[in-house]
């Protein structure tokens, strides 16, 4: 996870929090909602996965942007609006920071707001 974190922290006017267990990472969430412009969440986590996790994260509040990061293929998530983009696994780092400034910059369109991303991510767990 901090490979991940390292490479998203570079982008300018961004924080990153990393958690690995998404019940956690959705309580900060709710408590820092309005802070947060993005979410990137593993496929496979423990206790929910990711997609339970983003569908509640877009329940509490719609516009923030949403990353899924999985090896699967993008038919799990054809029909979820959950999910405003995917990476398949193996991601390179250059692909993941593409992937986020797009959704920033799509997210600061739509909303004036500072910017915040969240990583939640159970598989790289040390």
């Amino acid at each position: 996870m901090s490979l991940f974190r390292d490479a998203l922290s570079k982008i300018e006017g961004t924080t990153v929090f990393g958690f690995t267990e998404a019940p956690l990472a959705l309580e900060h969430f709710k408590l820092n909602q309005l802070k947060y412009c993005l979410i990137l969440s593993d496929f496979r986590l423990d206790v929910m996965d990711g997609m339970e996790l983003l569908k509640k994260v877009k329940a509490i509040n719609p516009s923030v942007k949403t990353i899924l990061l999985t090896g699967w293929n993008d038919k799990v998530i054809e029909n979820c609006n959950c999910v405003d983009a995917f990476l398949q696994k193996p991601i390179m780092i250059p692909d993941l920071v593409d992937a986020v400034e797009i959704q920033i910059s799509t997210r600061q369109r739509e909303h004036e707001l500072g910017t915040r991303v969240v990583f939640f991510n159970s598989l790289l767990k040390a």
